[in-house]
């Protein structure tokens, strides 16, 4: 919906070969979006568990991979998954997106992302989220 880039992972990253399948699903849409135009990202990482460190290192390259098109974006991760919730940390902090954030809860999320939204993304954000 306009800006706004929905990304839900349901059956995590168990191979590197995941992750590249990713990079191509961003890749492809990021090449609908008009030159110059940024979008703003909502990850719902949520059923995402920890990944090997072959994968979280492939990881780390599909995060850097469009920085330079992204406005803000928000992964949305369980609180009671400690271990992938740090991990999920780590990939975000050495993206150096200083607009990319990891957060625990549908509020967080909507009140990180939401500022940059017209009325209908806000709309799908929700919709989003509570699918």
């Amino acid at each position: 919906m306009g800006r706004l880039m929905e990304i839900r992972i349901l059956a995590g990253f168990q191979s590197e070969a995941d992750i590249d399948a990713q990079i191509a699903r961003v890749r492809a849409t990021m090449a609908g979006v008009p030159a110059g135009t940024s979008v703003v990202i909502a990850a719902d990482w949520r059923r995402l568990p920890v990944m090997s460190e072959r994968v979280a290192l492939r990881a780390a390259n599909l995060l850097t991979t469009t920085s330079d098109r992204i406005e803000r974006s928000g992964i949305l991760a369980m609180a009671d998954s400690p271990t992938a919730l740090m991990q999920f940390f780590r990939l975000v902090r050495e993206s150096e997106h200083p607009s990319r954030r990891v957060v625990t809860s549908i509020p967080e999320l909507e009140s990180w992302l939401m500022p940059l939204l017209t009325a209908a993304e806000t709309r799908r954000l929700v919709e989003f989220v509570h699918e």
